[in-house]
Order: structure tokens, then sequence, then C-alpha cells
């Protein structure tokens, strides 16, 4: 009977992972600081004292294809002036957040994260027909890169309680502007001068909320979960990062021994980002995406161990005024490791 069920659960997540094939978008070719959705640790209940410690290693690799240059080289605003290529871009997202909880009574508890991240750049040229090309000024937009450092810690109270026998935990505190901050890449962009569009932070100290709920029903566990930060300010730079809000449902149940599965949708909004009180329309102007996720989990007495993939079933980019693009980032996996003490 368990091996059964073992393997039907497991055809059931090969049906949805092929039925969740990943989709390209259309984008703007500003679309080029991506970030990785917040993984989410168990929601477990804590007791006075109890010391909880979670790293979360999660990656996802974001192809992104732009024209650049001039089909009209003799009516060319661009700088410099060169015919018509391709941006063909490929970045490599990798953060590793470690999240330490305390419980200070049955209810209340705080909450720190770390995270650091770890992004690589790749990029090629070519013309409209695919033959190589060589740019006038290959190293202003993009370049063959490798970034590291720590991004913005989060500083979070927590309360937790159980409410018509489901635990409910709410979370709300703020963001350390902490993570490396850049100069508008747009502004420098424009007269031709070398840039970055990669940022580690937001260079502002955001408000964070978060709430989860879960509860059993035999078997069965659902949990649902919703998360927001918002920028409410500009940084030194003029920079307002977006506002981005994250909310899914997961449905999970024990497979065999102390090995579990979830399954469930998430649904991730980020609104457009501001340089100097303006959107830019060859900038990130916000997104919408749907994804399906699927969990293993297996504990091994105080330590659980859980391995989560998120495929994109659907991707909306907000479109502005200039070229469009395309964008695809077709899987994202994240590894959680947790303990209590």
């Amino acid at each position: 009977m368990k091996r059964r069920r073992l393997m039907a659960s497991a055809g059931l997540v090969v049906a949805l992972l092929a039925l969740a094939r990943p989709r390209a978008a259309e984008a703007c070719a500003g679309c080029r600081n991506p970030s990785i959705p917040i993984t989410r640790v168990a929601n477990v209940p804590m007791s006075a004292g109890e010391i909880r410690g979670s790293a979360i290693l999660s990656s996802t690799s974001v192809n992104v294809v732009h024209e650049a240059g001039c089909a009209d080289v003799s009516n060319c605003a661009e700088v410099p002036v060169q015919p018509l290529y391709l941006h063909d871009q490929d970045i490599y997202p990798t953060e590793l957040r470690a999240v330490f909880e305390l419980g200070l009574s049955a209810s209340w508890g705080v909450e720190a994260q770390l995270p650091i991240r770890v992004v690589a750049t790749r990029i090629q040229f070519a013309t409209p027909s695919g033959a190589p090309y060589v740019p006038l000024d290959p190293d202003v937009h993009h370049r063959n890169e490798t970034l590291a450092g720590i991004a913005d810690p989060w500083l979070l109270g927590r309360y937790g309680t159980m409410l018509g026998g489901a635990l409910v935990t709410l979370r709300a505190g703020l963001t350390l502007p902490l993570g490396r901050t850049e100069e508008n890449p747009f502004a420098l962009g424009d007269m031709g001068i070398r840039h970055q569009h990669i940022q580690f932070g937001t260079g502002t100290f955001d408000p964070v909320a978060a709430a989860d709920i879960s509860k059993g029903f035999g078997k069965l566990q659902l949990a649902a979960y919703t998360q927001g930060q918002v920028s409410l300010y500009e940084n030194r730079y003029g920079f307002r990062a977006p506002v981005r809000g994250y909310a899914g449902v997961q449905l999970g149940t024990r497979l065999v021994g102390k090995l579990n599965a979830a399954i469930g949708p998430d649904v991730l909004y980020e609104g457009p980002e501001r340089w100097d009180g303006v959107i830019r329309q060859d900038g990130s102007l916000g997104r919408t995406e749907v994804l399906i996720g699927t969990a293993v989990s297996q504990n091994f007495g105080e330590n659980m161990i859980t391995l989560l993939v998120r495929v994109p079933v659907y991707r909306h980019i907000v479109q502005g005024s200039e070229v469009l693009g395309r964008l695809s980032s077709p899987v994202i996996a994240s590894l959680i490791v947790s303990r209590s003490f």
C-alpha cells in the first residue's frame, strides 16, 4: 500500500510538471535586475527559548534577448551609432538565505534573515541573421562577470497562535539597506557610460509583512501564505524599488515513513521600479507570474530537509514603448535545511 501511494504521488508530480511547461514571455529591454521569490520556511509552533535555524539555497536561470542599434544608421539616436544587433544574455542568480527564529514566549518571537547572493552573467552579440557581432561598446551595457555580496537583511517580529485548529503565524518588520546599490543605469547608458543593472539591495528601509496558516485534515496538510514588501521612498541614487507581493497555497501528505510531499500554486507580483520618480519605459515595468511548486521533505529527528521546485505556468511582463525582447526563466530550485534547538 505504501509503495503504491509513493508511486502514485510521484506520477502525479511528474504529470503536473509535464503540464507546467515553462513559457517564454515578451519582455522589456530593461528586465535585467532579476529577483528570486523568497522561499518560505515551514510554519511550525515555537516555545519560549526555542531556537530554529534554516538555510535556504535557491537558484534559477534567466535568458533575455533584445535588440540594440538602429536599422537606419543615418537616422540613429543611440550612442554610439551602430547597426541593428541582438543582445543575448544569460543571468544565473543564486541566493543563500540564513533564517534564525527565537521564541520569546508561546506566542511571540523574533526572526532575522541574512541573504547572500551570487549573480553570474554571460553575454553574446549577434546580427539579426545570427552571425557573431562585436559592438562598438561591448562592455557598456553587459559583460561576462560574476558578482557576489550580501543582500538586504530582514528583522521581523513574529506572533503565532492556534485558531480553529489551524496554526496562524504573523510576521512584520523591516529590511536593512546593507546590500550594494548602483547609480541609475539607464541615465548612464543613455550617455554611453559603462553601468551596472544588477543591484543587491534597495538602499532603503522597507516594511515587510507576512502571514502563514496551516491545518491538518487527517493525512493531508493544507497551508496558505502571503508576503509583501514595499519601498516608501527613493535611495541616494534616486531609485525606488518596486512593490513585491507573493502568495500561495500548498497541499501536502505523508508518502512513507517521515517522507512528505506537497504541491500547489504560487502567485508572484512585482510593480514597476522608479528612477528619480520616473518609470523608465526601457526599465522594469512590472510582472505577474503563476508558478506550480512541488516539494519533497524528509525529517531526521530535529532536522528537516526540503527540496522545492517551482515552474512558471503563466508569465505576464508589462510592456513599455521600447522594442520588445524575450525573457525565459524555466525553473526555480530551492534546498531548505532546518533544525530546532
